[in-house]
């Protein structure tokens, strides 16, 4: 089998590096040297909060709920980001050397981002920063934290007085074995240990060390992204879709012609509303319709209420959105086809959640996306998730910008409908 282009420069750098180390830093120098050329902003905003999983954002089903809270976390500092230029020591991604096992030793940055970080972290962040710190530690020591570790790490997280000498006790083994402990660590797993870190005193010399290892991660992700053709079992997926609204309507309007209720693949008036949300609207994030609640008034504005105690509303034929991962707070009139779903749905319901579980209650992130695919595999014979979803209709759309079929300014808005910027909507489709 002929191997793709990424395949093949993959196989070529690994070759390179085996062969010739010192022509290997070169050219990942230069390549660096490229991508940041681009770079407009400190990155500092690389998803090291909220948009890891969106716009990391293949979103793994199975993880949804960690998901959830990753969604929450770049919210919480950032608001003290200012956008400037680039400085040049953030530019430079110098290889010191390539140990034994293959694995770069990066120059660390000659000056520490920001001052220390002295944000006040949402509990969903304490819980995510708190359970990926403990996973790592005890995966690298074969140690559980101590009962008092774990006292003061809650309380540093949580902006509370903490005991400097007891975190500094059990983060010792960082300074004396740095390498050997981030070389295992994924994207997230690093940019937590990294935001943890900058809540600390003392500690700027092993956050300048890990720096440019988040900064090359991200550079391979953004470029993993780039340009991903529709093959396999997305072009499969993908062709079995119609985002025609005239098809989308045959199915919700005859897909149970000749069913009855106990046949396994009849939709009921919850797999109906759930369809709907994803294919009579552009394509929103799960999470948008999993904090959605219905409410019997129009809902006050909640700008200045904190966002991760703002709710999401349906009231009077519009959608409410005042709970986004770009915090852009929304409001969407619904299309009379899905009014009509929610109302056969809800009946006569006034408040509460928007969507119930099969115990009526609301639904959880995981319980929800299993549901979501549960309902497409009815209708298509094979399972789609939410995140898929979004991926197909980026293309699409895209599709129709390509054969001029909808303006730039049409594709800007429905962009800004999925919450999603219009550069990343463009990232986000694959190519056709």
């Amino acid at each position: 089998m002929a191997l793709t282009s990424t395949e093949y420069s993959r196989r070529r750098r690994e070759k390179i590096k085996q062969d010739n180390p010192e022509k290997y830093k070169q050219l990942r120098h230069e390549e660096n040297q490229k991508y940041y050329k681009k770079i407009k902003e400190p990155i500092e905003d690389i998803k090291d909060e909220e948009e890891i999983n969106e716009d990391e954002e293949e979103i793994k089903e199975d993880d949804e709920e960690i998901n959830e809270d990753e969604e929450e976390i770049k919210e919480d500092e950032e608001d003290n980001k200012k956008k400037t230029k680039i400085p040049k020591y953030l530019i430079d991604l110098n290889i010191i050397t390539i140990d034994n096992s293959g694995f770069i030793i990066y120059k660390p940055l000659k000056k520490r981002i920001k001052t220390l970080n002295k944000s006040i972290l949402q509990p969903q962040s304490i819980k995510l920063y708190y359970n990926s710190f403990k996973k790592i530690y005890k995966n690298y020591t074969k140690n559980e934290l101590s009962e008092i570790f774990k006292s003061e790490l809650l309380k540093l997280l949580s902006n509370d007085k903490y005991n400097h000498n007891i975190i500094n006790k059990g983060l010792e083994f960082l300074k004396k074995d740095l390498y050997n402990f981030i070389k295992q660590l994924t994207k997230n797993e690093l940019q937590y240990l990294y935001s943890l870190l900058t809540r600390i005193i003392g500690y700027a010399p092993i956050i300048k060390k890990i720096y440019p290892y988040m900064l090359q991660k991200q550079i391979e992700y953004q470029q993993s992204r780039a340009n991903i053709e529709l093959k396999d079992v997305n072009y499969i997926k993908y062709n079995k879709l119609s985002f025609n609204k005239d098809d989308v309507l045959q199915i919700l309007n005859h897909f149970n012609d000749n069913k009855i209720e106990s046949d396994k693949n009849y939709l009921t008036s919850r797999d109906k509303l759930i369809f709907g949300l994803f294919m009579l609207l552009p394509v929103r994030r799960p999470i948008d319709y999993l904090r959605m609640m219905i409410i019997d008034k129009e809902p006050l504005t909640e700008d200045k209420i904190l966002i991760y105690k703002r709710n999401n509303y349906y009231y009077n034929k519009t959608f409410y959105y005042n709970r986004t991962k770009t915090k852009e707070i929304q409001k969407i009139t619904v299309p009379d086809e899905l009014d009509i779903l929610i109302k056969n749905y809800i009946n006569d319901r006034i408040t509460g959640s928007l969507l119930l579980d099969n115990d009526n209650k609301q639904y959880t992130s995981s319980n929800l996306s299993i549901h979501i695919m549960r309902v497409f595999s009815k209708i298509y014979d094979i399972s789609i998730s939410g995140v898929e979803l979004r991926h197909y209709y980026s293309t699409y759309i895209n599709y129709l910008v390509k054969q001029k079929e909808i303006t730039e300014k049409e594709h800007r808005k429905i962009c800004d409908m999925m919450n999603h910027s219009y550069e990343e909507n463009k990232k986000y489709a694959y190519c056709l």
